[in-house]
């Protein structure tokens, strides 16, 4: 059952969310369109959620739409930018040409290996760069915070267990870096929205989702895919998990901008934390749903190793021809330094330690941003 704490028709008719009096509290609408069950809904909003309720004292108010009751998929960005929600989750391949420098970074993903590093260095990045900092004003939004998805492996109607097999298949691919590595080992790839998938493999136009394993449960894909290979073809970190609507951010106080600040700092945590231990969780129940589990085979490693060394040329490459960005190589060489960074603090930290990661990350990004400030 989707979560709503105000119907949908109040929200389109909507508020910029600042109440009609003294005594009413400031309400935002946000709206991620993933299931309730997907860890990037379950902690990322409707957990966050209580967490601003709480540390306001009921003074600032998130009411969480899931699915599309909403926005569909592709439009929580224009959606955001029109401020028919004052808070979204965006997957940013879905508009490139909006997001060009977003998705020249993410093509560098089928290269790295850890999501919970990945997800701190992406924020920071995201909130600190001068260029990423330009794209938001550019957008009228202003970006909050970053995540990254569990490894993404190969989930497959049929059994995948060797190069070989991948050829002449159907994948479902989340951008354009899985699909130049899907066509070099002979698949074909298919560009449909996440919320498709399930209807792409049950019906046969998908043999194969470049997808996370959280995904067999959260989206029941082990009902119609019964084999999961688990190649690592990395975390998907494209766009953003928190983003406010620009003008709504500035009628803010600036007490109710810091609130949403430190809870996404800590929520951020919370949610990767959760997502990547939901994975074994799910993997080690997907055999009593009738799932194979298949490790990946010598030479599919070897593929997707060889390719990924390739990520950052083509990166590169796709933000100078195809996105005409002024300074392609300079991007991707401070993104790589902001990785660097984070790979260097994360060294010696337990990443089961939540309660020291949130430190870490607080005092190295979010206690560091101006609330009065940002976002203007």
């Amino acid at each position: 059952m989707q979560f709503k704490t105000i119907c949908a028709a109040a929200a389109l008719a909507g508020a910029l969310g600042v109440a009609g009096t003294a005594q009413a509290a400031t309400e935002l609408n946000a709206s991620i369109w993933f299931p309730d069950s997907q860890p990037l809904t379950r902690y990322g909003y409707l957990e966050w959620a209580k967490a601003v309720d709480k540390a306001s004292g009921g003074d600032l108010k998130i009411n969480v739409f899931t699915g599309t009751s909403l926005l569909p998929p592709a439009a929580h960005l224009s959606g955001l930018r029109d401020g028919v929600a004052h808070l979204t989750y965006h997957a940013g391949t879905y508009t490139p040409s909006d997001l060009p420098e977003v998705n020249v970074i993410a093509m560098l993903g089928i290269s790295m290996k850890e999501p919970l590093t990945t997800a701190l260095a992406v924020a920071d990045f995201s909130l600190n760069d001068p260029e990423m900092q330009a794209l938001w004003k550019k957008q009228k939004i202003v970006f909050l915070g970053a995540y990254a998805s569990d490894i993404y492996n190969l989930i497959c109607s049929k059994e995948v267990s060797k190069l070989d097999d991948l050829k002449g298949l159907k994948f479902r691919t989340p951008g354009k870096i899985h699909a130049e590595w899907v066509r070099t080992v002979g698949g074909t790839p298919v560009t449909v929205p996440s919320s498709e998938i399930f209807t792409g493999l049950d019906k046969g136009q998908l043999d194969c989702a470049v997808m996370g394993s959280n995904d067999l449960k959260a989206r029941s894909l082990w009902d119609v895919a019964k084999y999961v290979n688990l190649a690592n073809t990395g975390p998907y970190y494209a766009g953003w998990e928190w983003a406010m609507h620009g003008p709504t951010w500035r009628k803010l106080s600036v007490e109710h901008r810091r609130i949403l600040l430190d809870t996404i700092a800590d929520a951020t945590i919370d949610t990767e934390l959760a997502y990547l231990a939901s994975v074994d969780t799910i993997l080690a129940e997907a055999p009593s749903k009738g799932v194979t589990v298949i490790e990946p085979s010598d030479d599919i490693n070897k593929s997707l190793q060889e390719f990924g060394k390739q990520a950052r040329a083509t990166a590169v490459q796709e933000g100078t021809e195809q996105f005409k960005l002024k300074d392609a190589e300079g991007l991707v060489a401070r993104f790589e330094a902001t990785m660097d960074k984070w790979n260097k603090l994360m060294e010696g930290v337990d990443r089961k330690d939540a309660a020291a990661l949130k430190t870490l990350f607080r005092t190295n990004v979010y206690d560091k941003i101006d609330a009065k400030t940002y976002g203007q």
